[in-house]
């Protein structure tokens, strides 16, 4: 109690800067025909309202009982819901996603989903394994609290004119990481030397380094961690080395100071969009972005096997259940439609999605979208491992966000390493992780 007490009052303290809640009328009565009126609040762009649209007219086609509306959530995400879980004014209903539930479902804000699945037998048995087990707070724990909605593993998107230009062959499924680097080399060449329609302003990789999903990837394929499953931090190792750890960052250096890839220290940059970088990392729901640019010529490729541990991010959106809910036998119906196959072909119409049903693999409602022919086998491509992405599982709740941002800073030092002045008074990798790794260790004995 006293833990779930803490994570309330860390998050509701951020609820006071001046946040918004979730943005939504009054309740209303379902309307004339329905018995009952659920809400399902989602976050405020473009691609999530096109998703729950989806999702509400396909399930409200299914059944005539059960009205649905969507309410949207501030971009700050946990601060309104907790504003308005606390105030009794929460939707039904609440988007989520892996790497980010924990702190809700720890506090209370979710429904353990575990008894609800345990009437229905089977329903789980077509999931992706790694799905389920992001739905939980930890690989050890047996609660779920949420539904998965999307299997969403970390891919390259790339320019096939890019490519044309440079001369080089499009990459397969099958590519290591040292092709990617020596492709990134052999664009950036090609670009300064402005072959065809080429410049020497563009960028082979439009990169988001710092997107915690690319940015584990890379350490963990090298060998580093972020924490050990004493929810302890993992940047050193036992024996006091940084090997791992620096040989991932080491890689990111060399992408921003090979002129591979610019530092996103602000975030996206968009260059992937705008056509003057040829490749981006991403999952599925950036399809959209790519269809909104009305980019033409382009594909995707798996994402590079690294050399160390074989692995590729994997993680999902989906929905968790308001425990506060006066509706959760009609709000659990609705969780079911998701992830039934009616409701993920209503979903993979918008493109933004790969099904978490494995039976789904190979049909064509997200195979042909955003238009047929594309390398769509890259999102469920099986040479490599899916790598669990809830980073910081095994901490406690209330310390997520200050770990995703210290976390962060780390992999933005090493965007910004300078070749002679290091960063930030740091001159060599080895005392920069050490260091780091001692102030995320006090962030954590402090709790």
């Amino acid at each position: 109690m006293k833990k779930i007490t803490s994570i309330i009052a860390t998050l509701l303290c951020a609820a006071t800067i001046g946040t918004a809640s979730v943005a939504c009328a009054p309740r209303d009565l379902p309307e004339e025909g329905r018995d009952v009126l659920i809400t399902v609040a989602v976050l405020n762009d473009s691609s999530e309202k096109e998703t729950i649209s989806k999702f509400i007219n396909a399930f409200k086609a299914s059944q005539s009982t059960i009205d649905v509306k969507a309410e949207y959530i501030d971009a700050a995400y946990y601060s309104p819901v907790l504003t308005d879980w606390a105030g009794n004014t929460l939707a039904d209903v609440v988007w989520t996603a892996g790497d980010k539930h924990a702190p809700l479902s720890a506090a209370g804000v979710f429904e353990p989903l575990n008894s609800y699945f345990e009437k229905e037998p089977g329903l789980l048995d077509d999931i992706y394994p790694s799905l389920i087990e992001t739905t939980k707070l930890n690989p050890e724990e047996d609660t779920m609290y949420f539904v998965p909605r999307d299997y969403n593993k970390l891919v390259i998107a790339y320019n096939k004119d890019m490519f044309d230009d440079a001369g080089l062959a499009y990459p397969e499924n099958d590519w290591t990481w040292q092709d990617f680097m020596d492709t990134c080399k052999a664009l950036r060449q090609a670009m300064d030397e402005n072959r065809g329609n080429l410049d020497s302003s563009f960028y082979p990789l439009d990169g988001y380094l710092s997107w915690t999903p690319a940015a584990y990837t890379i350490i963990k394929g090298f060998g580093g961690e972020y924490m050990d499953k004493n929810g302890q931090s993992a940047l050193v190792a036992a024996d006091g080395s940084t090997t791992a750890v620096e040989a991932g960052l080491e890689q990111i250096y060399q992408l921003v100071s090979n002129y591979y890839a610019g530092s996103d220290i602000m975030g996206e940059s968009g260059l992937f969009e705008a056509q003057q970088a040829a490749m981006r990392f991403m999952s599925r729901p950036a399809v959209s972005e790519i269809r909104g640019a009305q980019l033409q010529n382009f594909d995707f490729v798996a994402f590079p096997t690294m050399p160390v541990e074989n692995v590729v991010g994997v993680g999902c959106s989906g929905y968790g259940l308001n425990a506060h809910s006066e509706h959760k036998a009609e709000a659990w119906e609705f969780l079911k439609f998701i992830i039934s196959e009616e409701g993920q072909k209503a979903f993979c119409e918008t493109g933004n999605g790969v099904p978490v049903l494995q039976s789904m693999r190979d049909d064509a409602s997200w195979r042909d979208q955003p238009v047929a022919g594309l390398n769509q086998e890259a999102f469920v491509y099986d040479g490599t491992e899916d790598l669990f992405l809830n980073y910081y599982c095994y901490a406690d709740p209330s310390l997520y966000s200050d770990l995703d941002t210290r976390f962060t800073q780390l992999i933005q030092g090493a965007e910004q390493w300078d070749p002679e002045a290091g960063y930030d008074g740091y001159t060599d990798f080895h005392t920069y992780i050490v260091d780091k790794n001692k102030d995320i260790q006090d962030l954590i004995s402090r709790g």
